[in-house]
């Protein structure tokens, strides 16, 4: 006999249970709702940058940005080798977080894992946030996820402090070394004011012994402010602020190794808009490059959530070029110059993730579908194992067949460029003659003229017109 369930109907619940289905079907509504507002916003935001870069570069002129490219040339080269330095020293302050007894990987996996949460940070709104979290999975096979996470997390605190001290020092540099406009000067006293207090904040924190995001949640707890959301994460961030604090008390050295790496990596990022700068026939003092290199930090800062700052770090590195007196167009070229540099590692950033990513999925789908890895097996696999000379025989018949295409394209081709280079200088010759001739045989005489070729010779073109066959 045959166990039938029935399920009751919502109005014959039990008061309790019908407001808790109630309740989960709302915050069920409630996550899809936030999910399309996410992706909504990120649409818009991503074409508001699409939008400033056609006009930033409707501005300036599409001209003088190619002729810039164009002048940088193989030089581009060199500035991808400066990038990749970058992302060395970040690979070193990031592998330096984690402790040494945990350290499965070596650097290469480390400096790949960088890449490919970079790609994330890069093309996603989300911006860090989702790109350490991919990090994090791509190191899992040799880091515990939980360590992982927390040395993600100091790497990326003591990385934002450095920024922070960093845009202090260009802030200044640049308010003593320019005479600015009214606008510029509240500007940079502006950010220089929020670097500081940044800075001043954890030094407080650090001296007092204070966790101030913790205390930030608890008072917002107090205030009654998404109370079940911000007390069902507390201990999370508690745990995350402590594990600052006994890093800094037990790692000392490794810790200050850290601030030291990411400073070099800014300096090399100073360095990248210095090369920059020289291939395109400007000579830059070294103040330069260091203000345009802290200022765009702030861009990005401000704007991380557009899908790579599309538009605003144009337009905004034109900005400051402008300012320091190099021109907009200059500044718009720099953008794009260091733009797809970055474009280039997050290429190979992406290649990265399939690399590691696809394999598994495939798997997982063989699994989960074990007939689509037995027609595989079929199509592929058994033809190795039982076939082994009709496979080295196909696959050097379809090798051999490549290989004649590629020269019959390639012998065609260079037989058409002979015959083009000898013809370049002939000329066409075009024979003219009455209706109902049928040749030069004699058969039948022509009734042209013989004034007619003095006609031809007279358009434009025709070098030479010669009567011929007449009798």
């Amino acid at each position: 006999m045959k166990k039938v369930t029935i399920e009751p109907d919502a109005a014959e619940l039990t008061p309790l249970a019908a407001e808790a289905r109630h309740a989960v079907e709302t915050r069920a509504t409630k996550g899809r709702a936030a999910r399309r507002s996410i992706v909504y916003g990120q649409a818009v935001a991503f074409l508001f940058g699409v939008a400033l870069l056609v006009f930033v570069i409707n501005k300036v002129g599409v001209q003088p940005i190619f002729d810039a490219m164009a002048q940088i040339g193989f030089g581009f080269l060199a500035l991808l080798a400066i990038i990749a330095l970058r992302h060395a020293l970040r690979t070193l302050a990031m592998s330096t977080a984690v402790p040494p007894e945990h350290r499965g990987f070596h650097f290469l996996q480390a400096f790949f894992a960088r890449i490919g949460g970079e790609a994330i940070t890069f093309l996603t709104f989300t911006g860090p946030l989702l790109g350490e979290a991919t990090k994090a999975a791509l190191l899992k096979k040799s880091v515990p996820l939980g360590v992982g996470v927390q040395a993600l997390v100091i790497d990326n605190l003591l990385y934002n402090l450095s920024v922070a001290l960093f845009i202090l020092s260009g802030a200044c540099v640049m308010l003593i070394s320019y005479d600015l406009s009214a606008v510029a000067i509240y500007a940079l006293v502006g950010i220089a004011s929020a670097a500081s207090l940044t800075l001043l904040t954890v030094a407080w924190a650090v001296n007092r012994r204070i966790l101030p995001l913790t205390s930030l949640v608890d008072g917002l707890v107090k205030l009654g402010l998404k109370r079940k959301l911000l007390t069902a994460k507390r201990e999370q961030v508690h745990l995350l602020e402590s594990n600052v604090y006994e890093f800094y008390r037990h790692r000392r050295k490794a810790f200050f190794a850290m601030i030291g790496l990411d400073f070099f990596s800014h300096l090399v990022s100073v360095m990248e808009v210095y090369a920059t700068l020289r291939m395109l026939g400007f000579d830059a003092r070294a103040n330069v490059p260091y203000i345009i290199e802290s200022l765009t930090k702030v861009i990005n800062f401000l704007f991380g959530f557009i899908p790579a700052t599309i538009g605003v770090y144009e337009g905004g590195t034109g900005l400051i070029l402008h300012t320091l007196g190099y021109g907009t167009a200059t500044g718009v070229t720099l953008a794009l110059v260091r733009k797809a540099g970055t474009v280039f590692w997050t290429g190979v950033g992406l290649l990265t993730l399939i690399w590691r990513t696809v394999p598994g999925a495939a798997r997982r789908i063989a699994d989960r579908y074990p007939r689509i890895k037995k027609a595989m097996d079929n199509l592929v696999l058994s033809n190795l194992t039982h076939r082994p000379a009709r496979t080295f025989v196909s696959v050097l018949g379809v090798a051999v067949g490549v290989l004649l295409v590629v020269f019959t394209v390639g012998l065609a081709h260079g037989i058409l460029r002979e015959r083009g280079r000898r013809e370049a200088g002939v000329g066409a010759e075009i024979m003219l003659r009455a209706s109902g001739t049928m040749a030069l045989s004699g058969a039948q005489p022509f009734n042209l003229d013989v004034s007619v070729a003095d006609e031809l010779a007279k358009i434009e073109g025709v070098r030479a017109a010669v009567p011929i066959g007449q009798n």
